[in-house]
């Protein structure tokens, strides 16, 4: 059995250790180890990394009571020297302890009970059986959870027995029938515990809670502490910062300036679709006095599809018309029809485009096609054309 210095000490990052076993596992080798610092995967947070005798530790798990480091090759000697990225370490204990924190006040304040909790590269969060949290609720937690850490209590891990632990006020029951690892936070929370943790609150620095939403009729929140909650300030502030000199604005001004553009926007938006709107009109009408019988082309180098749909949608309000659209721009070409005549557009262009490398489809009438260069979609549509054409004869 692996001694579990982690547990000891969660400070200790270097330390000297025999090879007890060696067991290789597809193009990796488990390392079992007489001692070890190195925290496996459990409680929602993730394993250590570092290095065995210089070499990459890629992973750590526990398993029969063993605990397994993931390594590429075999140390040349057995007796090792281990060091842990202790900067990985240590913001996990911040986030852990930062968590304990969190849900014991969610529960304190609320009665919202944590039913998961996930510690990943990207975000950590609780899932708080509270259907909803009210962002009147957020900061009240955010202010009660960072006053814990201001004021540094200490925390404490130790064993108990099950007996001993009943007479604890845990925050959760346990759910094995062996001796437990307690964590107490002085005054705040009991709660059982298999992961690393600091020795006081104040370590944890600052907690700052992101957002939340809904997730399975609970409540997932999400949220940074420490050096993650620094990082995480750091690049909203450079946000800021540049959306402060993009509108010569300030922390009392940038909200409105923002509004203000938005509402620009907004009514620049709608003017410009009344032009399109205006201009489609005009290119239907165009189009028309220009058809070759009933066969309606257009062919445009910066008009998008959708702007051919609409063009097309206008030619039909005078007419009945074969349609045929191309933007070189997007590499499209779109075919519609509004008449009697027994065309089926999907099944038509789905047998001419398989000669220009072209991929699409539709239905009776409208389809629609992609292609990869420009003069296999214009070699296309003239052979389209030139089919459609004859169907009016």
């Amino acid at each position: 059995m692996t001694e579990k210095g982690y547990y000891k000490n969660p400070y200790l990052s270097q330390w000297t250790a025999e090879i007890q076993g060696i067991i290789p596992k597809d193009d990796q080798f488990l390392l079992v180890l007489d001692k070890t610092y190195f925290y496996p995967e459990g409680g929602g947070q993730p394993s250590d990394r570092g290095t065995i005798d210089g070499i990459d530790v890629l992973d750590v798990f526990e398993k029969d009571d063993m605990v397994f480091h993931v390594v590429p090759k075999v140390p040349d000697n057995s007796k090792v020297d281990c060091k842990i990225d202790f900067n990985r370490r240590f913001e996990h204990m911040q986030q852990h302890t930062g968590e304990h924190i969190l849900a014991a006040t969610f529960y304190r304040l609320y009665k919202g009970v944590s039913n998961a909790f996930h510690m990943g590269e990207d975000y950590v969060s609780i899932d708080i059986s509270l259907p909803e949290v009210t962002p009147a609720m957020v900061k009240e937690v955010e202010e009660a959870v960072n006053e814990v850490i201001y004021k540094n209590v200490p925390v404490k891990t130790y064993m108990k027995d099950l007996e001993g632990a009943k007479l604890l006020p845990l925050r959760k029951q346990p759910k094995v029938d062996e001796d437990i690892r307690v964590v107490e936070i002085e005054e705040v929370d009991f709660c059982p515990c298999c992961g690393t943790h600091v020795a006081s609150t104040g370590e944890v620095g600052i907690l700052k809670i992101l957002k939340t939403e809904k997730s399975k009729g609970m409540t997932r929140i999400y949220f940074q502490c420490g050096r993650k909650a620094l990082q995480d300030y750091g690049k909203k502030h450079e946000i800021i910062s540049a959306l402060f000199e993009k509108f010569s604005a300030n922390e009392n001004t940038l909200l409105e300036k923002i509004e203000k553009y938005m509402e620009d926007v907004k009514k620049t938006e709608a003017l410009v679709k009344e032009l399109r709107q205006e201009l489609s009109i005009c290119e239907a009408q165009k189009l028309v006095k220009d058809a070759r019988k009933l066969v309606v082309y257009g062919n445009y180098k910066k008009k998008t599809i959708n702007d051919i749909m609409f063009i097309a949608k206008e030619v039909f309000q005078m007419g009945d018309y074969i349609f045929i659209g191309v933007s070189l721009e997007e590499k499209k070409l779109f075919l519609s029809h509004n008449t009697d005549l027994l065309l089926h557009c999907g099944n038509l262009l789905k047998d001419v485009m398989k000669n220009y490398n072209a991929r699409g489809g539709g239905n009776a009438t409208q389809a629609q096609a992609s292609f990869q260069t420009e003069e296999e979609l214009k070699k296309c549509a003239e052979n389209l054309r030139q089919i459609c054409q004859g169907l009016d004869d």
